[in-house]
């Protein structure tokens, strides 16, 4: 069975048409997955895009995110993917053919469940992203001639500092 780098989210009873990931590199994965020849790029400027491809018979809602351009406020995150969330839904209105759009409660409920989704994917993304730059750095630590550096402050009394034990100055001190 083949590994894939995107993920698919759950619409409920809406056609199973809504992928994320987070490059432009898997972005056209998906394409090639999918069997789409037209040609689109993803992130050529932002955090995060959408795109509703497709021949009115068969479509894909794709959204990408730039986990690098995410930074670490999950406040960002969050209003990064309810952003596209809008848009994505919007997206698979025009797909099934929804003239007024997707409102009311109907769009509500949808948009919790994939802004749920997708903060869980993108924070497991984004820490499988940290765990790999993290391994990358100690690589380069690990080839590097490393010493043991051992510094303790000495204080006017000649110890360690507040830890160490001190004299007791008299019988009872």
């Amino acid at each position: 069975m083949k590994k894939y780098d995107y993920y698919k989210l759950d619409v409920g009873f809406y056609p199973d048409v809504m992928k994320v990931c987070f490059s432009n590199t898997v972005f056209q994965q998906i394409l090639k997955d999918h069997k789409v020849t037209m040609k689109a790029e993803a992130l050529d400027i932002g955090v995060a895009e959408t795109h509703l491809i497709g021949d009115g018979q068969d479509a894909l809602v794709i959204l990408v995110f730039n986990l690098e351009a995410l930074t670490d406020g999950i406040d960002e995150v969050v209003g990064a993917i309810a952003h596209e969330v809008s848009h994505a839904i919007d997206h698979l209105a025009e797909y099934i053919g929804e003239d007024d759009g997707i409102k009311g409660e109907t769009r509500a409920y949808l948009s919790e469940s994939l802004v749920r989704q997708l903060f869980k994917i993108t924070m497991a993304e984004k820490n499988n992203n940290a765990r790999k730059a993290d391994r990358k750095i100690s690589r380069k630590k690990g080839n590097t001639k490393q010493g043991t550096n051992v510094q303790v402050d000495i204080h006017s009394g000649g110890g360690a500092g507040s830890a160490s034990v001190s004299e007791q100055s008299g019988p009872l001190g």
